[in-house]
């Protein structure tokens, strides 16, 4: 696994309570060379742990939202001609172990990008969540016209091949449906694999009202808009 041509994009705003956890997790791994943390805009010491863990840091001076901050990892992606990349949120809420299941599911089925899915067991999982998660799951699967089970989940595997040809616009959380979709529709193969999330002591910075707001305006634009 080692040896393969990949990387571990970490998008961070302050993130200096957890991140640290997440390397040690990684590093036992033997993982911990192939991480990419793109710092957005953090006002603590983020950016200190990582330079502190040797890990390739890229930074926004200004936080720009999660969007902007993977479209950043991308650009990184496609200029060092990474075959593949996973994305895992700094939080904790993404069990590492996964990792190994994400590239056996790459191997044997040549998929584009790979989504973490959830949905499979939602004990640990808020009663909100899994009702919201399960809607626009649906409403995202219908329009990229191939069966996403967990659109919501940033725990993915991309081949590096899809960002240089989906044009993205978003900046938010709501990038991360508009990649699907667009991929989607340019045929590129969507696969899933079963994981659990956690999320006890997990900070989330989804606000119900804006992030509705937000994924309501991509769906409209992407049915008025095809490229």
């Amino acid at each position: 696994m080692k040896e393969k041509n990949f990387r571990i994009l970490i998008p961070a705003y302050n993130s200096e309570r957890y991140i640290d956890d997440l390397f040690d997790r990684i590093e036992k791994m033997g993982l911990l060379d192939k991480v990419v943390v793109v710092n957005d805009g953090s006002k603590d010491n983020t950016v200190g742990v990582c330079n502190g863990r040797g890990v390739t840091v890229l930074s926004n001076e200004r936080n720009g939202g999660k969007g902007s901050a993977l479209k950043k990892g991308f650009k990184f992606m496609v200029e060092n001609n990474a075959e593949f990349f996973l994305t895992i949120d700094s939080d904790l809420q993404h069990d590492v172990k996964f990792i190994p299941e994400f590239i056996k599911k790459y191997e044997e089925t040549g998929a584009d990008i790979i989504v973490g899915n959830r949905l499979g067991d939602t004990t640990t999982m808020p009663v909100e969540r899994i009702f919201s998660n399960r809607t626009t799951s649906f409403i995202v699967s219908l329009i990229a016209g191939c069966k996403i089970p967990d659109s919501q989940s940033g725990y993915r595997l991309i081949r590096t091949k899809v960002v240089k040809e989906v044009f993205l616009v978003a900046d938010k959380f709501e990038m991360e449906s508009e990649i699907l979709i667009k991929a989607g529709r340019k045929k590129f193969k969507i696969e899933s694999v079963p994981i659990s999330a956690l999320y006890e002591g997990a900070h989330s910075s989804i606000n119900v009202v804006r992030d509705t707001y937000r994924f309501i305006r991509l769906i409209v634009r992407s049915l008025l808009i095809r490229y």
